[in-house]
């Protein structure tokens, strides 16, 4: 079949879908469709929808290769185009919320959580596939309730950092103080932290700033709390210019997190709202970081204001 290029492309469409349905249903016989051809013509066909900026279509042409391509029984190329059409349908919804057209954009999310799943039906519960297709649509849908089996210790971590950040938006601050501790732990335990310099960086600020906002007694405190706050309340050189300095880590972002702590044990509000002031002017200081500084802030300053009435 000749595609045309921009006329009746609904038309090609159309054309090549009644085509997949004849395979369909010669697909146990010697006559009808080649199945692989028509999986070629709806990539193709794929291709110009996308050039045509149509990207829900495109997605629509996906679908019929990932149909051909189960019929066929490639079962990569399978989950290749249900991936592609999942893609296709979230930059549809994209485009469709940039201009305000929720009734469409609703549809495409749906269309993009459907290929999702029929990709995760091609796949073992055991698949490093499978578990990082499962985040791509935890990230559309937060409370979906897909699992997967497959265990490592990168997949783990990014699922910790994942859970601290949604506890962090709800508000349950211990939570997310929990789980990130286990971040910590766990690199400790397999003695890895040369491999994870940066997240460890990112995790401590964070932890650090979780232990000043909860301000818990040292019966709550875990052994990994109680040094973590200690080595920023340490204000003597020895304990600057030795192991207490995170590598990664800008020395004058240290001293400012050191002021934080320190101002926090002193309930000193002006020192706090200046250490935070420093603090917020580092590049390496995330946008969560930013929002736990400011819940610090207020935190003091109302306590100090109830003392006050």
């Amino acid at each position: 079949m000749s595609i045309n290029f921009p006329d009746n492309l609904l038309q090609d469409y159309k054309s090549l879908s009644l085509k997949l349905k004849k395979a369909e249903k010669s697909v146990f016989k010697r006559f009808g469709p080649n199945l692989l051809e028509v999986s070629e013509e709806f990539s193709a066909l794929a291709g110009i929808f996308q050039k045509s900026f149509l990207p829900e279509y495109a997605a629509l042409c996906w679908l019929g290769v990932a149909k051909c391509e189960g019929l066929i029984g490639n079962n990569v190329l399978e989950v290749d185009a249900f991936l592609r059409s999942s893609n296709l349908f979230l930059q549809a919804h994209e485009h469709c919320e940039s201009l305000n057209l929720l009734s469409n954009s609703g549809e495409h999310l749906e269309g993009a959580l459907r290929c999702y799943n029929q990709a995760l039906t091609c796949l073992p519960e055991d698949s490093a596939m499978r578990a990082a297709i499962i985040r791509d649509i935890k990230k559309v849908k937060p409370n979906a309730e897909n699992t997967s089996n497959f265990n490592s210790p990168s997949h783990r971590i990014y699922d910790l950092q994942l859970s601290a950040s949604e506890s962090v938006q709800s508000g349950d601050f211990m939570a997310a103080l929990e789980k990130l501790t286990e971040i910590c732990d766990d690199v400790g335990e397999r003695k890895v932290e040369m491999f994870y310099e940066s997240l460890l960086v990112k995790t401590e600020i964070t932890r650090l700033l979780l232990l000043l906002l909860l301000e818990l007694p040292p019966s709550c405190q875990s052994p990994s709390h109680i040094k973590l706050f200690e080595k920023y309340t340490n204000l003597s050189a020895s304990g600057l210019h030795s192991n207490n300095l995170p590598s990664n880590m800008n020395i004058e972002l240290f001293l400012h997190l050191q002021g934080l702590a320190v101002a926090c044990q002193l309930k000193d509000i002006d020192a706090i709202r200046a250490s935070r002031n420093e603090i917020s002017r580092f590049h390496a200081i995330t946008p969560e970081q930013h929002f736990l500084l400011s819940r610090i802030v207020k935190k003091f300053e109302d306590s100090m204001s109830s003392c006050r009435n």
